[in-house]
């Protein structure tokens, strides 16, 4: 049977779409290796896997970073991460504590037409429901910096206070160098009343900085480029649920989101190659060497929004219907004073250089209708479609949806789905050239098939199998194998934007096998392998593996709870080796700098991926306050992973020469600890 839910944050209705998966605040917590940061503890459901465990970008079944939605409390945030780029959702680590987590769903595939469009995921973040709590503060310190929270009645509502100030910047002054500062708060508040209608208003912000000062006297030095990068972002919103009867409900909201960076950057070799400067001892004092300025960004990737969303059912049909409208505000100022280098193409000339200045505004909306009928106990079935237009280009799309689920037993369901999105690339890709002007929104179609079993019992067994067709991928007009899905990760050097059309395309497919099984309160074991393919080509028309084809994944967490407050944590993660270009080396030797093979993008493969993280949690009452202790290893066996193949530049003076290609690695075994204090 539909019901309206009104009660503490559910206001959803029953559809047949494939069910999320779901976690709570505290396991984002406990689990080993997810450093209590949200992004990274996603990457435990199947199909989802980092690009690098030095940053927390997530890939969902084969899809662009760009193509993931977050929505926190039901607002829209861009980015919740620190020291992130444009046109990306990761980072290098959260903005949002776990603290303030009630749960999280996040949907893969198949996903209703309520949401603002993505190609690959939709995650919903929800803070904590003052139902279930009361009045409380935290304090804690741990790697990820030192902070807490509060939340206490105020003026008949609810308020939740969260901030942090990373403490990596502290091991700059112990001479280990380029480590971010970070600083961020959440606030909520909420007000509910007794027939369910709800104010909230929430606020979430981060300011963070680094700076990456290569030494060119180091013959091991990757890159010669020079980083200063300084960024704020915020979202402010505010969320009013009406309640108009046990039959029917609408939510309204209003929110504004500020992404600010400054990046600057200097060549420090050209004019530089004097022996006196490379003989000299890292750091060289900078009155020896005059580093060009090659690049500098001013941006603020800012917009405003405004919804309304109906939901109404009786006992065999529910339906939803909402409009959204979005006043988009790229404002860019980005400059290459003397251009580029383009790591695609041999000639010694700068080519692939552009300065250009936005300061405009432009307006998308979105409008969806989706009905979803109980036809008998067992089968429900779900249609509806979304609408979109964008004024920038003048493009309008309208995306279906259709899904159904049937339970064949009280232990087996089967779900099915199909539903196609759009999504417009990146302004900072669209407005970088003229011709990037007329680039279409990217399209992807899902196909989505899977059984939920739940006759083991205390398990939840899922296998779900996908296709995603992709289309209007964005592809460099000037290499005819490169797209937005396999551009190399440059990894510190220079800034590079290409003109584009919209002549890529691609696919992903695959099937999944995951696990939740809870044995009593003792015992959480969370798995998952998935096996998939994601291919892309570009105006050459060959398909080839995109920089997010990971044909294995494999995650396992275990958290075991013993006697005396002591829990264990444990998580291992496998994945295919990421597949690179190999360098053009006798081109790349002749002029002492990157140059890619673009005949063989993406035709190589990385060793791969495996890593095994341990912790240890620790309850205790110290003076009648509730102290947790968490003290772990990452990368426990100290695996080298390898992070990219990279180029290193020969100026020696001695005249030794040296292997050109060098290698990076992922994290090694690292230290994770803290603790948490929680007064009530």
């Amino acid at each position: 049977m539909a019901t309206v839910e009104v009660v503490g944050e559910e206001r959803e209705l029953e559809t047949s779409r494939p069910e999320p998966y779901q976690a709570g605040g505290q396991e984002v917590i406990t689990t080993a290796g997810a450093f209590g940061d949200i992004s990274r503890f996603l990457q435990m459901f199947p199909g989802v896997v980092a690009t690098s465990d030095l940053s927390n970008e997530a890939v969902v079944r084969g899809g662009h970073p760009m193509e993931n939605l977050f929505l926190v409390d039901g607002i829209e945030v861009p980015n919740i991460n620190h020291l992130a780029t444009l046109g990306t959702t990761g980072g290098f680590g959260p903005m949002i504590d776990a603290g303030v987590v009630q749960g999280l769903k996040m949907y893969t595939g198949g996903y209703d037409a309520q949401y603002p469009e993505r190609l690959s995921s939709v995650t919903e973040i929800q803070t904590l429901d003052p139902a279930n709590l009361t009045e409380h503060a935290e304090v804690d310190l741990g790697i990820q910096g030192v902070g807490g929270l509060s939340e206490k009645a105020l003026h008949g509502g609810d308020l939740l206070v969260s901030a942090h100030h990373g403490i990596l910047a502290v091991m700059n002054a112990a001479g280990i160098n380029d480590m971010p500062s970070y600083t961020n708060e959440l606030t909520r508040f909420r007000h509910n009343d007794a027939s369910g209608n709800r104010l909230s208003l929430l606020n979430v912000a981060g300011w963070d900085s680094y700076q990456v000062a290569p030494c060119l006297a180091d013959p091991y030095e990757t890159s010669t480029i020079s980083s200063q990068y300084s960024g704020w972002r915020e979202t402010t919103g505010v969320e009013l649920q009406r309640v108009y009867s046990t039959h029917s409900f609408a939510v309204a909201s209003i929110s504004d989101s500020e992404q600010i960076e400054h990046i600057h950057q200097q060549d420090e070799i050209i004019g530089s190659t004097s022996a006196h400067v490379l003989d000299m001892r890292c750091p060289i004092p900078a009155s020896d060497f005059q580093p060009t300025p090659v690049y500098t960004e001013d941006s603020n990737s800012a917009f405003s929004s405004a919804s309304y969303n109906y939901e109404w059912s009786v006992s065999r049909f529910a339906l939803s219907a909402g409009s959204a409208f979005w006043l988009q505000r790229p404002h860019y100022q980005i400059d290459q004073p003397i251009g580029a280098f383009s790591p695609y193409f041999a000639a010694p000339v700068r080519a692939d250089s552009t300065s250009f200045t936005s300061d405009f505004s432009t307006g998308e909306t979105g409008s969806y209708v989706q009905l979803t009928v109980h036809l008998a106990k067992a089968l429900e079935l779900s249609a509806g479609g979304r609408l979109q237009t964008f004024a920038l280009g003048n493009h309008y799309t309208l995306t279906p949806r259709v899904s159904m689920r049937y339970r064949l037993s009280d232990s087996i369901g089967i779900h099915a789905a199909f539903a196609s999105y759009a999504q417009l690339p990146p302004y900072v890709y669209m407005l970088s050239y003229p011709e990037n002007r007329s680039l279409l929104p990217m399209r992807s179609t899902h196909e989505v098939v899977g059984m939920d079993l739940g006759f083991v019992p205390s398990s939840e067994i899922r296998i779900e199998a996908y296709n995603k067709e992709y289309r209007d991928i964005p592809a460099s007009t000037e290499y005819p194998s490169v797209t937005l899905h396999n551009m190399v990760d440059m990894l510190g050097q220079q800034f590079v934007w290409l003109p584009m059309n919209s002549g890529g395309s691609g696919a992903s497919s695959g099937i999944e096998l995951s696990d939740l099984t809870r044995i009593g309160s003792k015992l959480v074991v969370r798995g998952s392998i998935a096996y998939s393919r994601a291919m892309f080509a570009g105006l050459d028309h060959v398909s080839r593996p995109s920089n997010f084809d990971f044909p294995w994944i494999l995650n396992l967490a275990v958290l075991e709870s013993f006697g005396h407050g002591y829990e264990v944590s444990a998580r291992y993660g496998y994945a295919t080796g990421r597949p690179y270009t190999p360098f053009d080396l006798p081109d790349s030797i002749a002029q002492d700098r990157p140059i890619y093979d673009v005949s063989e993008m993406n035709a190589l493969r990385a060793p791969y991926f495996a890593r095994l993280d341990a912790q240890i949690n620790k309850d205790a009452m110290v003076h009648r306050l509730h102290l947790e202790i968490y003290a772990g290893v990452n990368n426990i066996l100290n695996r080298s992973n390898l992070l990219s193949y990279v180029w290193e530049p020969q100026y020696n003076p001695k005249g030794k020469r040296h292997n050109p290609v060098g290698e990076i690695d992922q994290m090694p075994i690292f230290p994770n600890f803290g603790l948490r204090y929680i007064f009530r």
